[in-house]
């Protein structure tokens, strides 16, 4: 993770080893909506130079490390358990499912 402002992640957490569970954590749930469940606002997505221009950075870790820099997301005890969450954003943002065909 050599990403600038490295030491104010690590302030989030008790320990490097949390934060990086925290970040993949987070990066899964990106990936699996998505990034329609992400916290940034437009001008705050990652973005990367391509030879077609700037776009929108495809690195999960990129985003949910750049999510926990704004300090919109809780990082703790006494949270909703993942069980329970991944049923709230399942039904916030459902996946299209392909029917198989015959």
């Amino acid at each position: 993770m050599a990403e600038p402002g490295i030491d104010n992640l690590l302030a989030l957490t008790d320990s490097k080893y949390r934060l990086t569970v925290v970040t993949a954590k987070r990066a899964q749930q990106l990936l699996r909506y998505d990034f329609k469940n992400t916290v940034l606002s437009n001008d705050e997505i990652p973005r990367m130079r391509t030879l077609e221009g700037e776009k929108p950075d495809p690195n999960a870790v990129t985003w949910a490390m750049q999510e926990l820099q704004t300090r919109r997301l809780q990082i703790g005890e006494n949270l909703m358990a993942e069980d329970r969450l991944t049923k709230l954003l399942d039904q916030m943002y459902p996946r299209e499912v392909i029917e198989p065909s015959d």
